[in-house]
C-alpha cells in the first residue's frame, strides 16, 4: 500500500475529527437465554479459543482454535471507510473490561486485524487465564471509537487440522504443546496456510486447506532451516509470523522464527508429504520471538517510493528491511552455516521504535493499526501510527515541542509529518500553517 505525504492527505485528516473522545464498549444485546450470564454477552459470540486471526476472499474472517485444534471461517458484514480516520483509543482493555464486567487483567489479547473494508480492528481476546476461558472477537471503530462483540452467524463454518501436537507435550513444565498448534494463518490464493506443530517427528509443519473447507488438507512431512544463533538445522520450533509476496514472479512464503531467522520457502513446494528446506536469508537478532510481519510502501525523503518488510518482536524494537534486499537474498546463498546473534544477512536492515507493539496491521494508504502497552499508565491503547514515522509525537517532548520553536527551511518535510501527526493524535490545535511550531 502506497504512502502519500500530499497535500490533499492532509486536508484529508483535518477533515476528520480525531480528538481523543471517550470510546464506548457496548456488548452485544440479546434475550432471556441467550444470553451469557458472566459476560452479559450472546452465546454466539463465544468461541471455545480464538488466537490467531486472519481475513480472506469476501472479508471472512479466519479464527485459529489453537488449543482445540480447530479453524473457524466467519463472514463479517462491513461498510467501506474510504477516509484515513485514525485510532485514538486509550485504555483499551479496561473498557473491554467494563463491557464484559471482567478485571483488566482479565483480558488477555491474542491477535489483530484490520478488516480491508471497514478499517474495523478484529481483535481475539481470551476471557481469563484458566485454560478452559472462552475467547470473544471484539470490534472497534475508528470513526466512533466504539466496540462491539462479533455473533458467530449460523452460517459460519469450521476444519479441524490434522495430527495436533501430542497432548502430554508441554514447555517449561505449565505451556501446553496444543497452544503452539496454530502459530499463524495467512489466506493465499483459494487455500489458508496454517503455521504450527505437528506430533510427527519432525514437529514444525505447513498445512494446506481449501477453502471453501473441503475434505482436502495437505500437510508437509518435515521443515528444515537453518539457524544462525544456535548454529545448527532445526526442524521442531514452529514458524511464528509469515506472510505471503510474489518474488521475481514466483510466489514466495516469507516466516520468521523464534530467535530470530527470517526464512524463503517458494509456496509450491507446499505440498502434503514434502520435505522443505527453507533458506534462512537473514537474522533480526537473538533472545527474541517476531510478532507480527506486513509489508508496507513509505515515502523517502527524496519523494521515493520503497516497498519495505516490517516485522515487530517481542524483545526487541521492530525491524524494516527494504524489500529490494529481500529480492537480493531469496537469489543469494542464504546464511546456512554462518553464526550471526545481531541483525544481519540482508542489506540496510534498521530498528524502528516499536517496542512497545504488541500487535501491528495495516490500516489504510497512511497509517497502521497498532495495540501497544503504555508503560506509564499500564494500559493497552489501540492507537494509529503515520507509516514511514511509526511513532506517536504526544509520547514525546522535544526540541520540536518548545512554543518558540522555528522549522528551518531544510526541515520543511519534517513539519508535514509532524503536522499530519498533530491532526491524527488529536492535537488539531497544534498545527500551524507558518514554520513554527
Amino acid at each position: 500500500m502506497k504512502f502519500k505525504l500530499t497535500l490533499l492527505g492532509l486536508l484529508v485528516l483535518l477533515a476528520v475529527s480525531c480528538k481523543k473522545e471517550e470510546s464506548k464498549a457496548v456488548a452485544n444485546s440479546g434475550n432471556g437465554s441467550d444470553l451469557d450470564e458472566g459476560t452479559g454477552l450472546s452465546k454466539s459470540a463465544e468461541l471455545a479459543g480464538a488466537s490467531v486471526l486472519a481475513f480472506g476472499p469476501e472479508n471472512v474472517l479466519f479464527v485459529g482454535d489453537s488449543k482445540g485444534a480447530k479453524i473457524y471461517a466467519i463472514p463479517t458484514q462491513a461498510q467501506e471507510l474510504k477516509d484515513a480516520i485514525p485510532f485514538n483509543m486509550e485504555g483499551f482493555d479496561k473498557k473491554v473490561a467494563e463491557a464484559l464486567d471482567r478485571a483488566p487483567r482479565d483480558i488477555i489479547i491474542n491477535d489483530m486485524k484490520i478488516h480491508p473494508l471497514s478499517q474495523e480492528a478484529y481483535i481475539s481476546i481470551k476471557l481469563g487465564h484458566l485454560p478452559e476461558a472462552k475467547s470473544v472477537i471484539a470490534i472497534a471503530s475508528p470513526m466512533t471509537g466504539d466496540i462491539r462483540f462479533l455473533d458467530v452467524p449460523e452460517n459460519s463454518t469450521s476444519v479441524s487440522i490434522k495430527q495436533p501436537a501430542a497432548e502430554d507435550l508441554s514447555f517449561w513444565k505449565e505451556t501446553p504443546a496444543s497452544t503452539l498448534n496454530i502459530t499463524d494463518i495467512d489466506y493465499h490464493q483459494g487455500y489458508i496456510y496454517v503455521a504450527g506443530l505437528t506430533n510427527s517427528e519432525f514437529a514444525s509443519t505447513l498445512r494446506k486447506i481449501a477453502y471453501p473447507f473441503t475434505d482436502s488438507q495437505e500437510l508437509v512431512n518435515s521443515i528444515e532451516i537453518y539457524h544462525a544463533v544456535h548454529t545448527q538445522n532445526e526442524t521442531r520450533a514452529p514458524i511464528r509470523t509469515m506472510l505471503f509476496d510474489e518474488i521475481d514472479g514466483e510466489s514466495t512464503l516469507l516466516a520468521s522464527y523464534t530467535c530470530t531467522p527470517l526464512v524463503t520457502i517458494p509456496t509450491e513446494q507446499i505440498q502434503t508429504g514434502a520435505d522443505i528446506k527453507g533458506k534462512t536469508i537473514a537474522e533480526l537478532g537473538y533472545g527474541n520471538a517476531p510478532i507480527d510481519m506486513i509489508t508496507v510502501m513509505t515515502q523517502e525523503m527524496d519523494g521515493s517510493i520503497t516497498k519495505n518488510l516490517l516485522v515487530t518482536h517481542k524483545n526487541r524494537g521492530g525491524t524494516m528491511v527494504p524489500f529490494a534486499s529481500v529480492v537480493a537474498g531469496v537469489k543469494g546463498n542464504g546464511m546456512a552455516g554462518q553464526q550471526a546473534m545481531f541483525a544481519s544477512g540482508l542489506e540496510g536492515i534498521q530498528e524502528i521504535p516499536t517496542a512497545n507493539v504488541m500487535q501491528i496491521d495495516v490500516q489504510n494508504q497512511q497509517m497502521l493499526g497498532v495495540m501497544r502497552r503504555n508503560i506509564e499508565t499500564g494500559d493497552i491503547d489501540l492507537v494509529s501510527e503515520l507509516t514511514g514515522i511509526y511513532l506517536r509525537l504526544s509520547d514525546f517532548i522535544s526540541e520540536y515541542d518548545f512554543p518558540d520553536y522555528r522549522y528551518p527551511e531544510s526541515q520543511a518535510f519534517t513539519k508535514q509529518y509532524h503536522d499530519m501527526a498533530k491532526q491524527m493524535e488529536g492535537y488539531p490545535d497544534l498545527v500551524s500553517e507558518k514554520m513554527e511550531r
